[in-house]
């Protein structure tokens, strides 16, 4: 049974964090004790996460230095009452932060329940977690996470009545947008910002109008505190599909490994918001006709930019749930 979660976790390094500096580690006592002492979520003064679990001072401890994403070294706390030795587990690449995350939930998980071997829970949450930490930077980072729930979202819209609407999903294969059903089109934009309503927008063709078809930009506020997860939400498109190896393949191909399914099933989304546009002639975006000879000029390869949602003319191209409910049904 959990007794912490990632959200504790993720919380409670998040307030260390935010205390002044003034020692090596900043520390705060995550709610479950071993036979040394309680276990610490820590930061260090470069802000890198860390799990400290306490040891015994002449206690071995085989450290382990060479991780791409977590390393374990020996570390020791002192004040002006006491002095103490930990196994401490540390995040070396902020960008496997989900990772870390779910992996002391499993460390302070076993050791919840061998309290008096903590170091040995540690040592096997570590090996069984070996391979995964070999490939960690495969592994999706949390703004690539959020938008393939956000394409997800919108695929089992179009499978709620089309079972075979996994063939409309072409993001994973880099198309231009991450929806092609015939003439129509739809790029899907997700954001977990608390405020305001912007779409970064990834080149001159991604808001591109191909007549006579449509296309549409839906835009997803996400909160990060309760909802679904992305292995949930693939779970539920796998039996609705019609297809599902296509699926599998598409999936392999946006980069979600199963074998990372623990990692994602931590981090959960909830739709807090949503808003859906006609892009055409009056919608505001950057295309190859904005420029003088209707291409991007010679030397620049990229055009990425940033469209304000709240603007009067994005506002003024804002369907309705009807027009929306209308396009996604339309074959």
């Amino acid at each position: 049974m959990t007794t912490v979660d990632g959200s504790l976790l993720q919380s409670l390094w998040a307030a260390v964090a935010a205390q002044p500096a003034t020692t090596a580690f900043r520390t705060t006592e995550v709610g479950v004790e071993c036979a040394r002492g309680p276990l610490l979520a820590a930061v260090d003064r470069s802000d890198r996460r860390a799990l400290l679990v306490p040891i015994l001072a002449k206690q071995t401890l085989v450290e382990e230095l060479d991780g791409r994403a977590v390393v374990l070294r020996r570390r020791a706390l002192e004040d002006e009452d006491s002095y103490r030795t930990y196994a401490c587990l540390e995040l070396v690449d902020p960008v496997q932060e989900d990772l870390f995350t779910a992996l002391c939930v499993e460390v302070v998980d076993r050791v919840a329940a061998m309290p008096d071997r903590a170091v040995a829970a540690l040592k096997k949450v570590l090996a069984d977690w070996k391979a995964l930490l070999a490939g960690a930077r495969e592994a999706l980072s949390p703004s690539a996470l959020a938008g393939l729930f956000g394409e997800l979202w919108v695929l089992r819209e179009l499978l709620r009545h089309d079972p075979g609407a996994v063939a409309h999903w072409t993001g994973p294969e880099r198309t231009a947008q991450d929806f092609h059903r015939g003439v129509d089109a739809i790029e899907v934009k997700t954001s977990v910002a608390a405020e305001g309503r912007k779409a970064r927008i990834n080149g001159s063709e991604q808001l591109e109008l191909v007549t006579p078809g449509r296309l549409v930009l839906r835009w997803f506020r996400l909160g990060t505190d309760a909802g679904v997860s992305v292995p949930e939400l693939v779970d539920e498109i796998h039996d609705m599909t019609d297809d599902p190896p296509r699926f599998r393949k598409l999936l392999l191909d946006y980069g979600y490994q199963v074998r990372e399914r623990e990692i994602y099933a931590r981090r959960r989304f909830e739709v807090l918001e949503h808003s859906a546009y006609e892009v055409g002639p009056g919608f505001p975006r950057i295309v190859r006709a904005s420029f003088a000879g209707g291409a991007v000029p010679p030397g620049v390869t990229e055009v990425d930019y940033v469209i304000d949602l709240d603007s009067e003319a994005a506002a003024a191209c804002r369907l309705d749930e009807t027009a929306l409910a209308e396009f996604m049904e339309r074959r």
